[in-house]
């Protein structure tokens, strides 16, 4: 840590320790370059990558071959809260030498627990069981996961009967989460944060209060750190409205044809964003698009032929429900493509705490001018954002901690003007300009 007042971006090394298979251990804190920890909610556990300034032949005296583990203790000056993990090295790449003496290179690490799913598979079949009770029995009894390291297991509905074919255990938890779902809840994740493995849905990951408020500000002259902690450093737009492949992914309106072979009878069944809006399934109040219609005047949410899909129910009784595709399918298609409606990525001051499953507040600016006073805020898209991904990023020379954040949201926080209906209503009175 460096020597001085203390900054947003200091943090505090507690422990870098390499620990080879033999047990002997050394020492990082002085020569690493930079270090980068990664969480994501699209991945089954966290990783990441560590650049090493090598002048004492670390690589060839300790034997690195991959069976090596990283303990990591870090925190911010005076938190007092440090996040402390254990990762397997399981990679190394970059080498090359920097002096007549030395050399650098990145070694690249993971949880544990990934290298054991790479290792076994999962061949089992599970009857008239609950999906959060199968990713469990894998977790526990295929995985031997520790009972602390499993943070969140949330209940789901239906029961199911599945053979999972061979499967790594990992890859096993993400299909059958694929099909979870429950009362109002469709998409649910399968991840690894600073606080364990969680199996939770994507609505309750809405409903938390938000971590902490953001905003991209200019920044204050203060000696006090904390006055711009929470102040957005650079921001990106990564992902913005795509109504093409929203359409046919079923960001707008879906239908789904159940047909019953054994009674021949068939039930047609729709979700479109009206309901998700109605129902409170989105992360803020308001839909991101309107109601515009096409040539056959149909509205976006009435479009329900852009994504149709067909069910053959087999022996789907109140008893002994086998992939209900019927409670699930449609809705997620729906909530896994407007999340990515819009998407931003925001550079911010190392903060250990915060974490992917995360929901923020953040001030979206508008692309005007500024001045002393700030910028003016995009109402509509100032709001909550889900903490898709973050990549904790530390670089020992400067003492810099800073946060790579991927920021997603599905909907608005003030809603749309209606839409007129058709190309010539539009054209009638065109604006002078």
């Amino acid at each position: 840590m460096a020597e001085g007042t203390l900054g947003s971006k200091d943090f505090e090394i507690k422990k870098l320790e390499l620990i080879n298979s033999g047990g002997q251990t050394v020492d990082l804190r002085y020569i690493f370059i930079q270090m980068q920890i990664y969480q994501d909610i699209y991945s089954s556990v966290m990783s990441g990558n560590i650049l090493i300034n090598d002048s004492k032949e670390i690589f060839s005296n300790f034997y690195l071959c991959g069976n090596e583990y990283l303990h990591a203790v870090i925190d911010k000056p005076g938190l007092n809260r440090p996040f402390e993990k254990i990762f397997r090295v399981y990679k190394t790449t970059d080498r090359k030498p920097v002096s007549n003496s030395g050399q650098a290179y990145t070694l690249h690490f993971c949880s544990d627990e990934m290298i054991s799913s790479e290792m076994i598979t999962v061949s089992k079949a599970y009857k008239a069981q609950k999906i959060n009770n199968i990713v469990a029995d894998i977790l526990s009894n295929e995985l031997k996961i520790d009972p602390s390291r499993i943070n969140s297991i949330e209940v789901t509905s239906g029961v199911h009967d599945f053979v999972i074919p061979a499967f790594r255990p990992f890859e096993a938890i993400q299909w059958v989460a694929s099909r979870a779902y429950d009362v109002g809840k469709f998409c649910y994740f399968f991840f690894e944060n600073k606080d364990g493995f969680n199996f939770i849905s994507l609505q309750s990951l809405f409903q938390q209060t938000p971590y902490k408020k953001m905003k991209y500000e200019i920044k204050n002259v203060d000696p006090d750190p904390s006055v711009n902690k929470d102040s957005v450093d650079d921001f990106t737009i990564l992902n913005d409205f795509d109504m093409l492949t929203s359409i046919g992914n079923g960001a707008f309106a879906s239908r789904l044809l159940a047909v019953d072979i054994f009674s021949q009878s068939h039930t047609v069944l729709d979700y479109n964003l009206n309901t998700a809006e109605s129902q409170g399934n989105l992360l803020n109040d308001y839909k991101p698009v309107n109601s515009f219609k096409n040539a056959k005047n149909e509205s976006l949410f009435n479009a329900y032929n852009s994504f149709f899909r067909t069910y053959v129910a087999i022996n789907d009784t109140a008893s002994e429900k086998s992939n209900d595709i019927k409670f699930w399918m449609m809705p997620r298609a729906l909530h896994m493509t407007m999340l990515n409606h819009f998407k931003i990525q925001i550079v911010v001051p190392g903060d250990i705490e915060m974490k992917a499953g995360d929901v923020v507040e953040y001030e979206m600016p508008t692309f005007q001018g500024s001045d002393a006073s700030g910028r003016e805020m995009d109402k509509k898209r100032t709001g909550k954002y889900l903490v898709t991904s973050i990549n904790h990023k530390f670089i020992r020379e400067d003492n810099n901690f800073e946060c790579v954040v991927e920021l997603a949201s599905d909907s608005f926080a003030e809603a749309l003007p209606a839409a007129k209906d058709g190309l010539n209503k539009l054209t009638q009175t065109p604006k002078k300009r």
